[in-house]
């Protein structure tokens, strides 16, 4: 059975895709990703996701791809990509990459976007991460373009594979100044006292549009909330780790084999709100 794309605009079939030599996305890094969740019926969280895209591309000086033009138009075709790859799951993962078209070298000839879409069930995630350490060989920047992920990923790649080879199931990485950052697909939140902690964007954590949701429901619980610097031994001393990104949140329950509770009385608050 044929597997469909959408690029720029138009229904394809994957084994047609065929991208020149000189794409500005594989020569120069010129373009992003976002990754959005399909469940229900919805595009969990959309118009934070078109947001965030709409900052990416201002960031890259890019202009709008025609898809995006119009939200209604965006939804539509992603409904009829899923049904035209005849995917039934519970959660659908919807990659969208934008990259600039093809001409000059450094110097870009336009500030014209094409666009990527793609789909693929979301495969099973465990409910919990039994086993995360500290990553501190390559850290977290913060730039410009940190909050959007981008092609250029190796220090994600480098993260990965030293989880790999620990056995471990989660790597939280840290920035320049040793401070925590994020996880390799998640941002990161702990919990001391009844409050809520999180990383600054500053420390180069990509802003997560679960992340911004937790913090509109901390707000609306009345929680309180610290964003900013933290060392691995403030996440030491924490009650409550967890991860959050589009799939859900996710309790951590070891960091360098110390070990946290798998549950606290404020994740089912936080989860009743962002994932209602």
């Amino acid at each position: 059975m044929p597997e469909y794309l959408i690029y720029n605009s138009q229904l394809i079939e994957k084994q047609d895709l065929v991208l020149p030599y000189n794409n500005r996305g594989f020569q120069y890094n010129d373009g992003f990703f976002d990754t959005l969740i399909y469940t229900q019926g919805n595009i969990r969280f959309l118009f934070d996701h078109l947001d965030r895209i709409k900052k990416a591309r201002q960031a890259l000086s890019l202009n709008q791809p025609e898809l995006l033009l119009n939200t209604e138009k965006f939804s539509n075709t992603i409904n009829c990509l899923i049904q035209e790859n005849n995917i039934v799951a519970d959660m659908i993962r919807v990659k969208v990459n934008i990259w600039r078209k093809i001409g000059g070298l450094f110097t870009p000839q336009t500030d014209d976007a094409e666009i990527l879409i793609s789909v693929q069930a979301q495969n099973a995630i465990l409910p919990i991460i039994l086993k995360a350490g500290f990553y501190q060989d390559i850290p977290n920047r913060y730039t410009p373009f940190s909050f959007f992920k981008g092609p250029y990923a190796l220090h994600y790649v480098q993260a990965s594979l030293a989880k790999k080879r620990a056995g471990l199931d989660e790597m939280i990485l840290l920035d320049e100044k040793g401070n925590i950052s994020e996880c390799l697909v998640s941002n990161i939140f702990w919990i001391k006292n009844n409050v809520l902690f999180t990383p600054a964007l500053e420390t180069g954590c990509i802003a997560g549009i679960m992340r911004l949701n937790i913090l509109r429901a901390a707000q609306m619980l009345r929680l309180e909330v610290q964003e900013g610097f933290s060392r691995p031994s403030d996440l030491l001393a924490a009650d409550f780790i967890f991860t959050s990104n589009v799939t859900g949140l996710r309790p951590i329950l070891s960091v360098n084999e110390q070990q946290f509770a798998s549950q606290h009385s404020l994740l089912p608050q936080l989860e009743k709100l962002v994932l209602a």
